[in-house]
């Protein structure tokens, strides 16, 4: 498929739907995955701006593993500014920030496939140059367990246990972790409370929603299908068979050009390149006489041990990192860059991926037969 179908199918949804549709997708490609950024919101913008002033609804389909909670919230509150009803659209995965931003919407609407994810935030810091990543809750998950399971209750014990973790973490990693992990509380709330105050939407069920989807699950990569979503308290949408055979047919054209199920390696990409597949031409051979002690026995072989060293011209890359699409525009955030490659004397392959550029291009869309 290509741009152009997609464009088509966006039209068959906003037609199926009676709203306007924004496409916004981070790469999950391995080697290459995206995260959401506040690099995304001037082209966020941008969408919402070319959709009529007087539109009252608007579909939003997101695909991520997350991000930066603060861009959910702001992409939220952008399209709330516009419009009266939010539908989010989820066909596969929409983890993270991408599940706080589905709370603001009122109405999430799931393919049998789509998934949203725990909202505990994920936190890295840096302790003597080491770079640590964490869960909000795995602290306070190793106290419990301490307590509860070690049965140590010895208050001094915890305190030598808690200085351990401030060593291990940090101490202002432990103040961060506490403020991200209010954070992220508080902005599930306040996106909630954007379609459910005024339909049982008291302070306690909304925080009892988001600390579900926050604690509930013991692993912040635990995929939340429909049925869970609803338990919680979730707006999930009623099923819509031709929806979802449209959003699903959108989806694999999108993972196809983001070349989802293709890792991005250095090594393939030379490999998949005439001028990288030098790298695995013939390697001469050198015959040494049994009783070589010098240097000189085979001096005027040497040309051909220098000849098992290979260099090639630097090989292109092109990776798609985030698309944000509609029928009326695209934007897609691309990375660029150059593989350097040689083959030493001793036969490694040597290699490095240097990133050229990174920027958000713009195109305006046809329909195909437009």
């Amino acid at each position: 498929m290509s741009r152009s179908n997609r464009i088509a199918i966006y039209k068959k949804i906003e037609s199926h739907r009676k709203s306007p549709l924004i496409v916004y997708v981070t790469s999950k490609r391995e080697g290459a995955a995206a995260t959401m950024a506040t690099d995304v919101l001037p082209y966020i913008i941008e969408q919402l701006d070319a959709i009529s002033e007087d539109t009252k609804s608007l579909d939003f389909l997101i695909v991520s593993y997350g991000g930066d909670p603060m861009v959910a919230w702001r992409i939220m509150s952008l399209i709330r500014q516009r419009v009266k009803k939010v539908s989010v659209l989820i066909p596969q995965s929409a983890y993270s920030a991408a599940t706080l931003l589905a709370f603001g919407g009122n109405e999430i609407v799931m393919h049998p496939n789509g998934h949203l994810g725990p909202v505990d935030m994920q936190i890295t810091t840096y302790n003597e140059g080491r770079a640590r990543s964490f869960s909000t809750e795995q602290i306070t998950a190793f106290l419990d367990f301490v307590r509860d399971n070690l049965k140590i209750t010895d208050q001094e014990h915890i305190r030598t246990l808690f200085e351990s973790i401030c060593k291990e973490v940090g101490s202002l990693g432990i103040g961060f972790t506490a403020r991200s992990s209010k954070l992220a509380a508080d902005l599930g709330e306040r996106l909630l409370a954007f379609h459910m105050k005024e339909r049982d939407g008291s302070p306690s069920k909304l925080r009892t929603m988001v600390e579900s989807m926050s604690r509930k699950f013991q692993s912040h990569s635990y995929p939340v299908n429909r049925t869970e979503a609803q338990e919680i308290g979730l707006p999930i949408g009623k099923r819509d068979k031709v929806l979802e055979s449209l959003m699903w047919e959108l989806w694999l054209d999108i993972e196809e050009e983001l070349k989802e199920r293709i890792p991005f390696k250095p090594l393939q990409e030379l490999l998949n390149n005439a001028e990288g597949a030098k790298l695995f031409s013939p390697v001469p051979q050198l015959d040494l006489p049994p009783n070589a002690a010098t240097p000189n026995h085979f001096s005027s072989d040497l040309d051909k041990v220098r000849a098992a060293s290979v260099k090639i011209e630097p090989v292109d890359f092109e990776i798609r990192n985030a698309i944000v699409e509609s029928a009326r525009m695209t934007h897609s955030c691309i990375t660029r860059g150059k593989i350097l490659a040689c083959r030493n004397p001793n036969l490694a392959i040597a290699f490095n991926a240097v990133t050229t550029s990174r920027a958000w291009e713009k195109q305006l869309n046809k329909a195909k037969g437009a």
